[in-house]
């Protein structure tokens, strides 16, 4: 109550702000879209850089109504959202979700290690933009990059600024999955030689029930915090200092096998994260520059789980995962032609659970009168990389790296990536990306016991000790054209992979991992921008996807073979601003466990618009899934209706 009784005064507070801030225009307005550093680690401009990258802007997080990353990928070309268990996990050109690295700032995250849990957790109140990466970029990122990468660039402190909203939003059932919304962002501009910003949200939201008394997805409450204080040495040095926290507090139901029959449970989630860094950086020129970063990020996960009927205390589980990380990088330039980068990591983490056996780093945890035996792995990974952006001539360029990866439990392992940008005119651009990737398994995957939610149902995951570490051979080739203000493009790729890791069955209460020898995702994506006129947007993609187990030539499921995303965006450039977008998915094999599956298509529309009743003051609503479309395996129940006031000053 005093959280909405501050934001609704700030609200009122809005109206009496000095003119300097009413009239002031948010710096993302002029955001760099051409510009991406995710790629190769240094700015380059999009059209240039040989990979496949897409940028979400801060005003397409607005026009949207995002909050979360969960609510702005999954328009993304070749990205498409795999929808069970109450969590949408984010697949990458047909990788699962553990084959894409999310990183904040460029920056590793400790997490559960199956990041379909994140997408919800990362908040985006204050993120100036989004780079998404598909293809494999281990020669940069190593292990766990195989998929592709999403880095969240955060904003740096610009101009004096605050902003705060206040949202509510209902399911078309009524309140049930309602969800309450609260943010803020704060930017003192540089003030001398400092500049400092911090954000906050926090989520609310009531639990919705299936027919069947499972939930759709967890219900509860969020929080985030964050913020960055920069200190400029000179006019090319900065030292940056990060902190940020993560709580959340989330049940949900789901059945068990037990001896007296199939039991509803209730599962109550306990989760924190803290994260800090400190990064130095000298820009010395446009190509020559240095770059020293040491960051921290521990989780923290408890589980508790009680018969839904009794109110039983039935079991738990206690983990911790600490990601230490120490990062350096020098570019320079090397001539007329050629760009160096030079790089190295050292990655000391540490992972502890009650549902991890490995047999070593033994404790015990007594909890609500149960006592149960963990253990834990201590991991050390160190890396090298190299990568030279050599402009061959005037219309070609070569961008190659190499990286060099070791750790104290699995092979060292050598990441090569060519990729190559063919400028045939100032409108026409063909690129070919060729990449080797690999990724270790995770010690969840090689020594995890616990139960776990599949679909509906709880599960025992069994880890595989005897898993190898996967390795992939990608190649991919484009065709970009420019039409005036108008751009599309054309993409073929192929990722062959050895020992990927995937889900396996072993009856219908247990899953474990297993290794496919030999696996082919390949596929077509095609995308189109298209301004309609001055007021007026109009973008699509589609992704054709042939995921399959060359084993037994069998299809991979939780894929869909067809995807296709499109976006009408009205802005009157004054007070108005509207979006109307789609995704549909045709032929989505959805896993319905224990080796049954269920061929779906459907598709989701969703509207957005907003008006600025003044300059400090906008009111936005909006309506997810708007044509009600409700599917109880993919967790989708009908039409979500919203609204929020959004200030600033």
């Amino acid at each position: 109550m005093m959280k909405k009784t501050a934001i609704v005064a700030l609200t009122a507070l809005a109206f009496s702000a000095a003119p300097t801030y009413a009239q002031a225009v948010d710096p993302e307005e002029f955001a760099l879209e051409e510009v991406v550093v995710t790629a190769t680690k240094t700015d380059m401009k999009k059209k240039t850089v040989p990979a496949s990258v897409e940028v979400i802007t801060r005003e397409d997080i607005n026009a949207r109504g995002a909050h979360t990353l969960k609510d702005i990928i999954s328009t993304a070309a070749g990205v498409s959202m795999i929808r069970s268990t109450g969590r949408d996990a984010v697949s990458i050109r047909g990788f699962e979700s553990w084959f894409s690295m999310i990183l904040i700032d460029g920056k590793r995250i400790s997490s559960e290690i199956d990041q379909s849990y994140e997408l919800e957790r990362i908040a985006l109140a204050n993120v100036e933009r989004i780079e998404i990466v598909r293809g494999p970029v281990s020669s940069l990122y190593g292990t766990d990059a195989m998929g592709g990468v999403v880095n969240i660039i955060t904003k740096r402190a610009a101009a004096p600024a605050f902003s705060a909203s206040l949202g509510h939003g209902a399911n078309s059932r009524g309140d049930r999955g309602g969800k309450d919304r609260y943010h803020f962002t704060y930017d003192s501009g540089l003030q001398g030689k400092t500049g400092v910003t911090l954000s906050g949200s926090r989520l609310e939201n009531n639990a919705s029930f299936k027919s069947n008394g499972t939930t759709y997805a967890p219900y509860g409450e969020r929080e985030n915090i964050s913020t960055s204080v920069d200190y400029r040495l000179t006019e090319d040095e900065t030292i940056t200092l990060t902190a940020a926290y993560m709580s959340e507090d989330t049940q949900e139901y789901a059945y068990k096998e037990t001896p007296a029959g199939n039991t509803r449970m209730r599962i109550h989630d306990q989760n924190k994260r803290y994260d800090y860094s400190l990064s130095y950086n000298k820009q010395e020129t446009a190509t020559n520059s240095v770059f020293l970063r040491a960051y921290l990020s521990e989780y923290y996960k408890k589980s508790d789980i009680y018969n839904a009927a009794s109110g039983q205390f039935m079991n738990f589980g206690d983990s911790h995962r600490t990601l230490p990380g120490f990062e350096a990088r020098l570019t320079r330039a090397a001539g007329d032609r050629h760009i160096l980068t030079y790089g190295g990591e050292y990655r000391p983490e540490k992972f502890r659970g009650t549902a991890v056996k490995t047999g070593q780093k033994i404790f015990s945890v007594n909890h609500g009168g149960k006592v149960l035996t963990g253990s834990g792995i201590d991991l050390d990974y160190s890396a090298l990389y190299i990568q030279d952006q050599w402009q061959v001539s005037p219309k070609l360029l070569a961008v190659s790296s190499l990286r060099y990866d070791d750790s104290n439990r699995f092979e060292s392992n050598l990441s090569p990536k060519l990729g190559l940008t063919y400028e045939a005119s100032g409108e026409s651009r063909l690129k070919l990306n060729v990449a080797k990737g690999f990724r270790t398994p995770t010690p969840n995957q090689l020594y995890i016991s616990s139960s776990v939610k599949r679909n509906d149902d709880f599960v025992t995951l069994i880890g595989n000790d005897q898993l190898r570490s996967e390795k992939s051979n990608s190649y991919e080739l484009s065709l970009e054209q420019d039409w005036g203000k108008a751009t599309g493009k054309l993409t073929y790729f192929v990722n062959k992979l050895d020992n990927m890791i995937e889900e396996d069955w072993l009856s219908s209460s247990q899953v474990t991992y297993q290794n496919i020898d030999k696996a082919t995702l390949q596929g077509v994506e095609a995308e189109l921008s298209y301004p309609l006129s001055a007021t007026l947007a109009w973008t699509a993609n589609y992704t054709n996807l042939d995921a399959t187990d060359d084993q037994n030539n069998s299809r991979l499921t939780n894929r869909a073979r067809h995807k296709l995303a499109s976006r009408l965006a009205y802005d009157d450039h004054d007070s108005v601003r509207a979006s109307l977008w789609c995704e549909f998915y045709g032929d989505f094999l959805y896993d319905a466990g224990a080796g049954a599956s269920k061929n779906k298509s459907y598709s989701l529309w969703n509207l957005n618009l907003e008006k600025a009743l003044t300059p400090n003051y906008t009111f936005s609503v909006g309506v997810e899934n708007l044509l009600n479309k409700k599917d109880e395996d993919l967790s989708l129940q009908g039409a979500f209706v919203y609204s929020e006031i959004r200030l600033k000053f």
